[in-house]
């Protein structure tokens, strides 16, 4: 159906058909004058203006009288005007001649367009009967539309609201609502947004209207209007803030319960918890009511068919029942709690829903079941304790504390003690032989609650007074405060500990001994070297010296040397700790050394010394060291002895040699000793001296010694007649000693060696170079293993001579340095030491067989094993790798 849009481009494309055949012919006439060389242009141009002022004014007359009416009249049409007043349209006076063609071009559209009316009609029926407002706006605030209710909302009619001058906002206080914000939010991608306005109208009536709103755009995305649909919630709204509000109280009442309100169907899935309910089960809301939560998967197998069970016997007749269930929370606690279950039913009486309030009652249940555990333990334990007690051989009691009262005995207390259950008063304390010490027990029992060790004295059966040590513990006996006590008898232990205290100081002063032992013999092992510097010079300058004078001299500083080099070796002969050697002993050598060894003691006592040593006397087969104890030990005991006694102080030895058998005899003229003491003087830890003077382990040692030797010790003593010792060892397997000529004869000396002295102490190093030199050796000395290593690569060496303890790499180190680098030559290795005491070096000669030669060194005894090395290796008796 032609509209008035139509018309107007019909019109446009007959004046432009009229007006493109003018512009044509214009533009030919034109390029033909200029073909054809014409210079002027001025009457085209005058042709032209003419025409175009022609059809200017024939378009405006055709506006005019003919294509504006005729839109009018189709405007006219669509909007049912002349139907519904009945009113003519009165036709202009050049609208006649056209009246015809009118008719003839919207002939065929008459039946669309009362279609059209109708289908308006009809919509706009639709929107006026709405009770909702509908309105569409400019983006500058002016209406195109309002509906009848709007209309009736803001108090103005239609022509009012859609009049130029009239903004939307005029309507409603400054405050309803941001216009803006919805022009902002529509866009051509998202068309539709929704608002909610609040405010007052202009008459001052309050409103809450929720809008609908639709941006309207053209072809180019620009805004052209909004269509709103709104509504009136203020009604809604005051219920919706009632019921929340009432919500929110019931809530805050459900929510704040420390019970726990929950709503379930009855195949366990959650409808409603309360936050008591989510933090006992340690969950969110969400999780709870999560459709795939099932709250009959938390309880245990047996839990959950009583549950079921519970929930079977609901019915709408009785919906309320009550119940207790253990729970698997689901943090993995079980938990026990107590349920109030109300069902929920249909109209056919189904269970739909159980509403529950319940509560933990884990604490209650748990403590009730811990009383009837310890109930149950109770009598364990009092059945164990007596089964303990019985079994126990040690008197137990328990007495109450509040007054003497026998609650408890066992049988050992009854045999012991005497004491019976019932007794009270001063039958049941009649085994203390002071009851101030139970008074004191008692104090520190209330004060600790624990006593251990306590000391007292009771009675037994017999009558007899025995020392006890009592360990007691207050407990409670049938509901009274009570004394546990466990009796040890300890009489025998304190009769012991007697006899070891008696004994303690013996012990403390053989620990002295031992002691000062060790440090003598640390000290005789520091004067090794500068005795072997002493006693080898000495030797080299008697030796080579030519002045008598000097000679002397040499000789006397080699005796004295000599000296102090036995008492040395005496010292380590007795601070050595190694198993017993035998072989032959020469006992005059023995007192000797002995002798020599307590001269100062002696001497300074003023001890007269008489010696009866027979020559010639057999040797004996035995322990050197361990013999030279014993006589010693004689000596140290007689000199004691007899600084008792006034002056003249005698000590006398005698050797004798008679029948395979040595005999030794150490008398002294001190005080002697009485038949008691006499008789007990062999028994170890026995001593009639002071405290610090003596041990009582010295002849009990002797004696051991000589027996471990099949020899025999006795004691001939009187009171005040002086102490006599005679010692008897075998001697029918020694074999005789060289004599001291033909012992230290210097064997024939061999050729001239190339020795290697290695030694940390330069003085002890050069006095051994000098003795070998002297021997016709070429001799060369390293001040430790490293440079005798050096040396030993660089020259060829026949002999090495080492010190074993040395800074850095020791004499063992050495030696397994020259099995890696020349294996034979440890064959060719003497060792030196002055520290034989210590146990890693007799590990070490034993494990080697590797010679060593003791400090002090007697140069003599010295020169005589190097030339025997030298000697063996020269005549082939040792194999050597080179």
């Amino acid at each position: 159906m032609p509209t008035s849009s139509k018309l107007s481009r019909h019109y446009a494309l007959l004046m432009g058909a009229c007006i493109l055949p003018l512009l044509v012919l214009v533009a030919g006439i034109g390029l033909y004058q200029s073909y054809a060389q014409q210079q002027s242009f001025f009457p085209y141009a005058v042709i032209l203006v003419g025409s175009l002022v022609c059809v200017y004014a024939l378009n405006r007359v055709l506006l005019r009288e003919i294509v504006d009416p005729a839109i009018s009249l189709v405007d006219h049409v669509r909007s049912g005007a002349a139907g519904k007043s009945g009113a003519t349209v009165k036709t202009p006076a050049l609208w006649q001649p056209w009246n015809d063609m009118a008719s003839s071009i919207f002939a065929e559209n008459r039946t669309a367009l009362r279609e059209l009316a109708d289908s308006e009609q009809r919509y706009r029926n639709v929107v006026e009967a709405q009770t909702e407002y509908i309105i569409r706006v400019a983006p500058d605030g002016r209406m195109s539309f309002a509906n009848d209710a709007y209309c009736r909302l803001v108090g103005k009619t239609r022509e009012e609201l859609l009049s130029p001058d009239w903004h939307y906002f005029n309507s409603f206080s400054a405050d309803f609502g941001s216009f803006d914000e919805i022009i902002g939010r529509v866009t051509p991608e998202r068309p539709v947004c929704e608002v909610e306005e609040a405010g007052a109208l202009s008459d001052g009536r309050e409103l809450h209207i929720h809008w609908t709103d639709r941006g309207i755009f053209d072809e180019s995305g620009k805004l052209i209007e909004i269509q709103a649909i709104g509504r009136d919630v203020a009604e809604q709204k005051l219920a919706r803030q009632a019921l929340e509000a009432s919500e929110q109280r019931y809530r805050s009442v459900v929510e704040l319960q420390t019970e726990f309100v929950v709503r379930m169907s009855p195949e366990g899935h959650l409808s409603f918890v309360n936050d008591a309910y989510c933090r006992a089960c340690r969950m969110t809301r969400e999780e709870l009511l999560d459709p795939s939560w099932c709250e009959l998967d938390v309880l245990p197998p047996d839990e959950r068919r009583r549950f079921l069970d519970h929930l079977a016997r609901l019915t709408p007749q009785a919906p309320d029942a009550s119940m207790e269930l253990l729970n698997a929370m689901p943090d993995g606690a079980r938990r026990w709690l107590a349920w109030n279950d109300h069902g929920i039913f249909d109209s056919d009486g189904r269970l739909v829903e159980v509403q529950s309030v319940g509560r933990d009652i884990s604490d209650r249940v748990l403590a009730e079941q811990a009383r009837l555990e310890a109930e149950k333990l109770l009598a364990e334990r009092e059945a164990q304790f007596r089964a303990v007690a019985e079994g126990v051989p040690l008197p137990i009691i328990i007495s109450a504390i509040d007054g003497p009262e026998i609650l408890f005995v066992n049988e050992p207390a009854r045999k012991v003690l005497g004491i019976e259950v019932g007794q009270i008063g001063a039958e049941a304390t009649s085994t203390w032989e002071d009851l101030s010490r139970r008074d004191d027990l008692l104090r520190l029992l209330l004060r600790d609650g624990i006593v251990d060790a306590f000391e007292a004295g009771m009675t037994n059966m017999q009558g007899t007074r025995i020392d006890t040590l009592v360990s007691a513990r207050l407990i409670t006996q049938a509901g009274r405060s009570a004394m546990l006590a466990a009796v040890t008898d300890i009489t025998r232990q304190r009769e012991a500990e007697a006899e070891i205290a008696s004994q303690r100081e013996t012990l403390y002063q053989s620990e002295k001994l031992a002691a000062l032992g060790s440090l003598l013999a640390g000290v005789a092992h520091e004067l090794n070297n500068p005795l072997s510097v002493v006693i080898g010079y000495s030797s080299m300058l008697k030796e080579f010296s030519t002045d008598k004078a000097t000679v002397g001299r040499a000789d006397k500083i080699h005796a004295a040397a000599e000296r102090c080099s036995r008492i040395v070796r005496t010292f380590l002969a007795m601070a050595r700790k190694k198993p017993p050697t035998r072989g032959a002993v020469d006992i005059n050598e023995v007192v000797v050394a002995s002798l020599e060894l307590a001269a100062y003691s002696l001497r300074s006592a003023g001890i007269e010394i008489r010696t009866e040593l027979a020559e010639p006397l057999p040797n004996i087969w035995g322990d050197r060291d361990q013999l030279h104890q014993v006589v010693t030990n004689l000596v140290v005991n007689a000199q004691q002895a007899l600084l008792q006694v006034p002056h003249p102080r005698r000590l006398t030895i005698v050797t004798t040699g008679e029948d395979d058998t040595v005999e030794i005899v150490v008398a002294d003229n001190g005080p002697g000793m009485p038949e008691t003491v006499r008789a007990r003087a062999f028994e170890p830890f026995y001593t009639t001296k002071l405290a610090g003077e003596g041990t009582g382990v010295g002849l009990s040692v002797c004696q051991g010694i000589v027996t471990a030797h099949d020899g025999s010790i006795e004691l001939d003593s009187t009171e005040g007649g002086g102490a006599r010792f005679t010692i008897r060892l075998p001697s029918g397997r020694a074999e005789t000693v060289p004599a001291p000529e033909a012992a230290g004869r210097m064997p024939p000396t061999p050729s001239a060696a190339r020795i290697l002295v290695v030694d940390d102490d330069a003085d002890i190093a050069s006095m051994i170079a000098e003795m070998l030199r002297r021997d016709g050796h070429d001799v060369t000395i390293a001040d430790d293993a490293n440079a005798a290593l050096k040396a030993v690569r660089e020259d060829g060496i026949d002999l090495l001579i080492s010190d074993i303890r040395m800074p850095g790499l020791d004499g063992p180190g050495l030696y397994r340095a020259l099995e890696q680098l020349r294996p034979g030559l440890t064959r060719r290795l003497l060792f030196v030491t002055g520290d034989t005491l210590a146990p890693e070096i007799d590990r070490f000669i034993g494990e080697t067989g590797a010679p060593v030669i003791e400090k002090p060194l007697d140069p003599q005894t010295f020169r005589r094993l190097v030339m025997e090395r030298l000697r063996a290796m020269e005549t082939g008796a040792m194999e050597v790798d080179a």
